[in-house]
């Protein structure tokens, strides 16, 4: 009976995010380096976080060897550095080099070594899981990286500095065809690694543009229960639960702005309607890049009860804003409704981008005659303006409005 109470109890406190901390784990780094000639002592240091707190430890080396002992809560990414001149540091840091005295690693309980032959960001790091999974994916994504670089220098660089907008389209496309093999390739590997140490930060990128709380909260229960309890994963926690706010299925919340002639437009008022809500901005390359699709989505569908309401998010002094804003529109031939949400940077962990869980532009959200998401899409990808033609015609073929 009491240990059931105490099963209880405990259960309580993990809902309301007040679950006892998870005990320290010992873990101890035995290395070498063979070339210490940048560093201006025998001085070896070592940082990570944990829980917001930065932890800082040296040691002395003897002919490059060193060695750390320390305990920590949850696998996290370590530095190992050598002090070096500040006129160094400022070169490798005005040019973001690779840092030859600096070595990044995931740092998690166990034994560790870091052994390199030349220098220290060449440490072969083994004993930590983590980081041979870290390794393993770069391994895997590598050829995309380089194919896209590759595209990059071939079509992308001369593009941009002819201002091609044809040839910028074009390889906007093919760039976009290269990220989605890398995010379906990093998907694949958090699947199958979801107990390992880094698996936490895999969930993190994977929903950097696009959170599906449906999705995620079951593959954020599957984590080891260091990183759940940690304050990212208590972050990333929250940032779940504030994305079911908005996510498909669910009411879409209504709020009230004003067009360019300063009349009120609120989201309710076209209710009975399938509405794109189009988060965008003047600055946003990739928004208007897609705004010839909405222009071709819009003239077929509009007399069939489809409409469309862009909220562009800019952040300047309002009149620099109000003209860059309505500039666009009709550079664009933007003939939706579109509305204005003047936001200081500094500001928009709150407002309509808050309360739409929008973390990257473009963001459209398609919401039925009802008021109900039915589609989220984030960013302009051949892919996403395939789906929304498809969603867009297969509902109105379904719902007379």
């Amino acid at each position: 009976m009491m240990k059931l109470y105490k099963r209880m109890i405990l259960l309580l406190l993990v809902l309301c995010g007040e679950a006892p901390m998870v005990n320290a784990q010992s873990f101890s780094i035995a290395g070498k380096v063979a070339d210490t000639k940048m560093a201006v002592d025998q001085m070896i240091y070592l940082k990570f976080k944990q829980n917001g707190k930065e932890i800082k430890d040296s040691t002395q080396m003897v002919n490059g060897v060193y060695s750390f002992k320390g305990t920590i809560l949850y696998p996290v990414k370590a530095i190992l550095q050598l002090k070096v001149p500040d006129s160094i540091e400022t070169y490798y840091n005005t040019r973001h080099f690779l840092k030859e005295y600096s070595c990044t690693f995931y740092l998690e309980r166990g034994t560790i070594t870091a052994d390199s032959r030349k220098t220290l960001d060449q440490s072969l790091i083994k004993g930590s899981g983590a980081d041979a999974h870290a390794r393993e994916l770069e391994v895997i994504l590598k050829p995309y990286y380089k194919q896209g670089d590759m595209l990059y220098k071939q079509e992308g660089r001369q593009a941009y500095e002819r201002k091609d907008s044809v040839a910028i389209a074009a390889y906007t496309k093919k760039m976009y065809v290269n990220e989605s093999r890398i995010d379906s390739v990093r998907k694949a590997f958090m699947l199958s690694h979801l107990q390992s140490g880094v698996a936490l930060d895999m969930l993190m990128e994977y929903t950097r543009s696009l959170m599906d709380p449906g999705e995620i909260e079951p593959l954020f229960n599957r984590l080891e229960p260091s990183l759940k309890a940690s304050d990212e994963g208590k972050v990333y926690w929250t940032r779940i639960q504030e994305a079911k706010r908005t996510a498909i299925g669910t009411i879409a919340p209504d709020f009230t702005l004003k067009d360019s002639e300063s009349k009120e437009v609120s989201l309710s008022s076209l209710k009975g309607k399938l509405v794109l809500l189009d988060f965008w901005g003047s600055w946003c390359y990739p928004c208007r890049a897609s705004h010839p699709h909405l222009k071709k989505l819009y003239q077929e569908y509009k007399s069939k009860g489809f409409e469309i309401l862009g909220v562009s998010s800019e952040s300047g002094k309002p009149e620099e804003d109000y003209k860059k804003w309505t500039t666009a529109i009709k550079e664009d031939g933007m003939n939706w409704l579109n509305v204005l949400s003047n936001t200081n940077r500094s500001e928009r962990s709150r407002g309509i981008l808050n309360q739409y869980s929008v973390a990257v532009f473009p963001t459209k959200i398609l919401i039925d005659k009802n008021g109900v998401i039915l589609k989220r899409f984030a960013g302009n990808t051949p892919e996403n303006a395939r789906l929304l033609d498809q969603t867009v015609k297969d509902y109105l073929e379904h719902h007379k409005l």
